[in-house]
């Protein structure tokens, strides 16, 4: 018999039974036939409360919640844009985005890569020698002076690298070998060296993009003293003076003149030559080279604060005739000999403390142009090598893909279809923007480009279709 109610019922504990009145008193079992729209104050399963539940729940129409919900897995769908609170990173995986990508304050790229860089094959110079002098970037190089034998000739000849060749300049004003260089492509500094095997000079000369002229001279005249920094704001250390005398003094050039520095720690009573120079005037890096009057190679390494020199991590293969370039956390050397005549391959990475060992050289030598880059993007020209072999050989090198920057976000800018990350030829997954040799036209809001040779160079950016800011990585 089917009981259908019209009304309200009380439902107690024990059996069901009724009064005259028609209130049913006790217990209920089945199923409740109809919407419920009526019912109320109902609980489920015997409890005081339908929660926590497990299994599934079907809704059809919308669900309000007032409180706090946690999804722990599964979807939600819909434009969730009455959430709050939601955490979906850190995000493991590949995300794909389509459309415009928005950023309000900072985020970072975090990218490592499998591969271990190295050097490849550059635009050979014009004229084969060794032991000029160096400066720029990898990808906008200069050098000048050098020397050849049989017969020895001392070189006056500039030229100047655009990542791809090399192109011949307006000469120096004094042909010389084993002087130091500073600056940039088109803002050079040149000085000391030797215009004849027992000649050591003091001269040093200034460049302008186009041609060479007559600037102070060094206090201390000296062969094979490197320099960085500079054309306003340059370091030179050590080197061969005049009786011959290795020197272990310091100048720094202010543009006029120059003034002397603090003195190498590394064996003060013997001194040091055929060692490199990199970073700039007030943190300045001496390594490797050669002592007097014994000529073994040294694994030293010190820095330089504007005022003294103090010692840092050694070598891990100490050689004399050794180029480098980079600051005091930047710094790379490569190649270089060891008594009576190994030349070596060998490269080292420096992070500030200590050195780690790095690709090799695809051709031993020492005596390069360098003093061009840093860790990361160097260059490596000329030389000598095994059999007195002269070379016009140049290396470019690329350091390990491995990169963690940062790029910040203007302020509620939409940055769409410009930023591309792709893998390359010899890298997994680099950036890689295509190259412009202009700037773009039209110039749009948010726009980033790349200008320079291929896979290198430099970025810019437009935050507002106007003005152009150059992206550095820090």
């Amino acid at each position: 018999m089917t009981l259908v109610l019209t009304g309200s019922i009380n439902l107690t504990s024990g059996g069901i039974t009724t009064d005259r009145d028609g209130v049913y008193s006790g217990s209920f079992s089945g199923s409740l036939v109809g919407d419920g729209s009526g019912l109320t104050g109902v609980t489920g399963g015997g409890g005081s409360s339908d929660f926590p539940y497990t299994g599934s729940a079907i809704i059809s129409g919308s669900l309000e919640v007032d409180g706090i919900t946690e999804v722990i897995s599964g979807s939600v769908i819909g434009d969730g844009s009455g959430l709050t609170d939601v955490q979906i990173f850190p995000f493991e995986g590949q995300a794909d985005i389509i459309g415009g990508f928005k950023l309000d304050g900072e985020f970072e790229f975090n990218h490592l890569s499998s591969s271990n860089g190295g050097w490849s094959a550059g635009g050979s110079i014009n004229v084969s020698r060794y032991n000029g002098g160096g400066t720029g970037t990898q990808n906008a190089s200069l050098i000048f002076g050098g020397l050849t034998f049989s017969p020895t000739t001392f070189y006056d000849a500039t030229e100047a690298y655009n990542g791809t060749s090399w192109s011949v300049k307006n000469a120096l004003i004094k042909p010389r070998d084993g002087l130091g260089g500073a600056g940039s492509q088109n803002s050079a500094l040149a000085f000391g060296g030797r215009c004849n095997p027992a000649s050591y000079l003091a001269n040093t000369e200034e460049y302008n993009g186009d041609t060479w002229s007559a600037s102070g001279d060094l206090n201390v005249a000296r062969n094979r003293a490197r320099g960085t920094g500079t054309q306003n704001a340059a370091l030179t250390a050590g080197g061969q003076g005049n009786s011959p005398t290795i020197r272990s003094c310091t100048e720094e050039y202010n543009g006029v003149t120059w003034s002397n520095g603090g003195v190498l720690n590394t064996n003060p009573s013997l001194n040091l030559w055929e060692g490199a120079v990199g970073g700039s005037q007030n943190a300045g890096i001496y390594f490797g080279g050669a002592d007097s009057p014994t000529g073994t190679q040294q694994a030293c390494t010190e820095e330089y604060n504007g005022t003294s020199w103090s010692i840092g991590g050694a070598l891990n293969s100490a050689r004399r005739n050794i180029v480098g370039s980079g600051g005091q956390g930047t710094a790379i050397a490569f190649g270089g000999a060891i008594l009576p005549s190994t030349y070596r391959t060998c490269v080292e990475e420096y992070d500030g403390n200590s050195w780690s060992n790095a690709p090799s050289l695809t051709t031993a030598r020492s005596d390069f142009f360098g003093g061009s880059g840093d860790k990361l993007a160097a260059l490596a020209a000329g030389g000598i090598g095994a059999g007195s072999i002269i070379t016009t050989a140049t290396e470019e090198y690329n350091a390990d893909a491995c990169y963690r920057k940062h790029f910040y976000s203007q302020q509620n800018t939409v940055y769409s279809n410009q930023l591309y990350v792709t893998g390359s030829a010899t890298a997994d997954a680099l950036l890689n923007l295509a190259n412009r040799d202009t700037t773009p036209d039209p110039l749009t809001e948010g726009m980033i480009w790349q200008s320079g040779s291929a896979n290198s160079g430099c970025l810019y950016f437009s935050p507002d279709g106007t003005s152009i800011c150059k992206i550095s990585f820090a």
